[in-house]
């Protein structure tokens, strides 16, 4: 039997810090320059979600389930990794932070929803939460991928995320035109 004093445990504390989430769980931290980078992205995922095999990401999981058609889980893997790679080539950086960043801006801050009052509908403006702004920022990406013809799908999803990227294309475009219709009916805010 093994006693338990034996064995040898290295010491988290000496190779990294301890952070403390909001939900109480503890995550190691590495101490230097990826600490000095700033927060990284709140990733909104389901539960028993596990991070992809690559880039050890939840979000990419989240995006690569989103992506999959017809329970086709390694082709969708296929075509998203194709897609990181023509990131890589056309961008000569690292795509994660492309991938991430793009999400980030193609994320709609408010939205507007129908709302009846007194017989009469109203657009009102509301405040779009975080997990909200994530499934809005993936399905928008994606539904320009799809609606794009001609070309391979990792081309188009690759171009897609570059054009997020760089504040540009479809997804982008639907964004400003959700920000431009709140804007228009924020006479009609005190609804809400």
């Amino acid at each position: 039997m093994i006693n338990p004093a034996d064995t040898q445990v290295p010491d988290l504390e000496e190779q990294a810090d301890l952070v403390t989430n909001e939900d109480g769980s503890i995550t190691i931290a590495q101490s230097g320059d990826a600490a000095a980078k700033g927060p990284k992205p709140q990733a909104w995922v389901g539960i028993d979600l596990k991070p992809d095999s690559r880039f050890g990401s939840l979000l990419v999981a989240k995006f690569i389930n989103c992506l999959m058609y017809d329970g086709k889980k390694i082709t969708a893997e296929n075509v998203f990794y194709a897609a990181m790679a023509e990131i890589a080539d056309k961008l000569k950086t690292e795509p994660l932070p492309v991938f991430e960043q793009a999400l980030e801006n193609a994320k709609p801050l408010v939205e507007v929803r129908s709302k009846r009052i007194g017989g009469a509908n109203y657009q009102v403006p509301v405040e779009v939460n975080k997990r909200r702004q994530q499934t809005l920022a993936i399905r928008w990406i994606l539904e320009a991928v799809r609606t794009r013809k001609g070309r391979p799908t990792a081309e188009k999803l690759a171009q897609e995320l570059i054009d997020c990227y760089n504040k540009t294309g479809t997804t982008i475009q639907k964004r400003e035109n959700t920000h431009r219709m709140a804007e228009a009916n924020k006479a009609f805010a005190h609804f809400a």
